[in-house]
């Protein structure tokens, strides 16, 4: 698939390249539907028609999205549709320079802590971050991004376990 992320990229303006991303990215979530697994995957609907469908379902009017997919399918790598979604991603936050990033916690945290934080990650990674507040049900802060394949976590139970064993040790 980065093939095609490659030769999408040289063919495309960065605002183009953003757009067509805006487009796709409903597929990351259709791309776990069973009944869309099962179009895709069927033998016995032509190219064609799944190529059809997916322009009728993303509501696609781009050419060039249109003939990128016909050509993914004309080589039968609809099924990988997610993977090419997820390195155009990748691609789009290596040109851009922003990185979007998520902070999981079992509380919320202030903003100035998130932009905090932020500003931390920016800095060691010279990357522009970004990042969003979800909440998770572990007693700690995690902080993930993807893209750059960053993941820092702090539990409670894990510094517990620490203590113990450094406790232990002690005695």
């Amino acid at each position: 698939m980065k093939k095609y992320v490659k030769a999408l990229i040289s063919s495309v303006t960065k605002e183009h390249l953003e757009t067509i991303y805006k487009e796709l990215s409903p597929l990351s979530v259709l791309s776990k539907d069973d009944k869309y697994k099962l179009i895709i995957a069927s033998p016995v609907i032509s190219a064609d028609k799944k190529v059809e469908f997916i322009v009728n379902l993303l509501n696609i009017e781009d050419k060039k999205v249109i003939n990128l997919i016909k050509y993914i399918a004309f080589n039968n790598r609809l099924k990988e549709l997610p993977e090419f979604l997820g390195l155009l991603k990748d691609e789009l936050a290596n040109l851009t320079g922003d990185y979007k990033g998520f902070v999981y916690s079992n509380e919320t945290l202030s903003e100035s802590k998130i932009a905090e934080i932020e500003s931390k990650l920016s800095t060691k990674f010279n990357k522009n971050i970004k990042l969003e507040q979800k909440t998770s049900n572990r007693s700690g802060v995690q902080v993930y991004v993807e893209s750059l394949n960053v993941e820092i976590a702090v539990y409670e139970d894990d510094i517990k376990a620490r203590l113990i064993t450094d406790i232990i040790r002690a005695i």
